[in-house]
């Protein structure tokens, strides 16, 4: 019975640690998605200097969302380092020790969209509705620290 349980739990606890970062929204429009990633620019502006701050992202953004926030905080001002996988030639590379964490969670839910940011250990969250053709804050930015 042990060795049975054993590969179970350790398959969950696995699924437990892992993140999962990304954009989650199966058709979003590009439009829209400049809108957010130019409203999230505008908050982390106003918390973490541009300029003098670097971003180091925690996972690919293959997405139109994740380009637009990229292109967006550079516009902003801010070092983004992209996420790159990890091969034998990264490896001998030391780990970034400059910069901050940066990581995005962009899901839908019940007709609103759900954006959290996540900026080291700090977590910053908005929702967002969509109606026709235009998307507007359904909310404040709620910081968690």
């Amino acid at each position: 019975m042990f060795r049975l349980s054993m590969p179970i739990l350790l398959f969950m606890l696995a699924g437990c640690a892992t993140t999962p970062y990304g954009n989650f929204v199966a058709a979003n429009d590009e439009a829209h998605n400049q809108s957010i990633a130019h409203d999230v620019t505008q908050q982390l502006i106003a918390l973490y200097p541009p300029a003098s701050t670097q971003f180091n992202l925690q996972h690919p953004t293959t997405d139109s969302f994740g380009d637009a926030l990229v292109e967006s905080l550079r516009t902003g001002g801010y070092a983004i380092h992209e996420h790159q996988k990890p091969s034998s030639i990264h490896a001998a590379q030391p780990a970034l020790s400059d910069g901050m964490t940066l990581g995005y969670i962009f899901d839908r839910m019940d007709g609103l969209y759900r954006l959290t940011v996540l900026v080291d250990q700090h977590v910053l969250t908005r929702a967002y509705s969509s109606s026709e053709n235009t998307i507007n804050p359904a909310g404040y930015w709620v910081r968690k620290e």
